[in-house]
C-alpha cells in the first residue's frame, strides 16, 4: 500500500526543485531534468499547483514556474491536498457494513494517518530545503544552476 500517489509525490518533487531555487524560476525542462516527472505529466501537476495558489507560472525567456509564496509558508500537506482527488484516509473513513474486526483496522489506520498528516502538516519546504549535500553527486541538483 502506498501511503502517497504517484502524482503527489511528483508534486511533491516539483516543490521541493522550487523551493531550493526560491524566488528564481525553474523552466519545465529544468524541472523535467531534476524531478523526472514524465514530460506530458509535469504541465498537468503544474496546472494544479497553479490553480490551488502554491506556485507561479510565467512566459516568456525568464519564464518557468516558481513558488507563490516563501518555503517556509507552505507545507507537505498543503501540497498533497492541492493534487489530491481522493484518499485512502476517506475512503476508510466511508466504509459501511464492516465487521467489528475490519472497524478496528480502519480506526487503528485513521489514528494512524492523522498521525502522518500532522507530521506532514509541520513540515515546510523550507525544512527539507538544507544546505548541498557534497559535491560528489552525480545526479542533477535543485540547487543547481542548470
Amino acid at each position: 500500500m502506498n501511503m502517497i500517489s504517484q502524482t503527489e509525490e511528483y508534486a511533491l518533487r516539483a516543490m521541493t526543485c522550487l523551493a531550493f531555487r526560491y524566488p528564481d524560476y525553474m523552466t519545465r525542462d529544468q524541472l523535467f531534468e531534476v524531478t523526472q516527472v514524465p514530460h506530458a505529466y509535469l504541465p498537468k501537476i503544474m496546472l494544479e499547483l497553479n490553480r490551488t495558489g502554491l506556485i507561479r507560472s510565467q512566459r516568456g525567456h525568464n519564464g518557468g514556474y516558481t513558488l507563490l509564496r516563501d518555503p517556509g509558508e507552505t507545507s507537505l500537506l498543503d501540497i498533497i491536498n492541492a493534487v489530491n482527488t481522493t484518499s485512502l484516509r476517506e475512503t476508510l473513513s466511508h466504509t459501511d457494513s464492516v465487521s467489528t474486526e475490519i472497524s478496528q483496522l480502519h480506526q487503528h489506520l485513521l489514528n494512524s494517518f492523522s498521525m502522518l498528516e500532522t507530521t506532514l502538516h509541520q513540515t515546510s519546504l523550507a525544512d527539507l530545503v538544507a544546505p548541498p549535500e557534497p559535491p560528489h553527486l552525480k545526479e542533477p541538483s535543485c540547487a543547481q544552476e542548470l
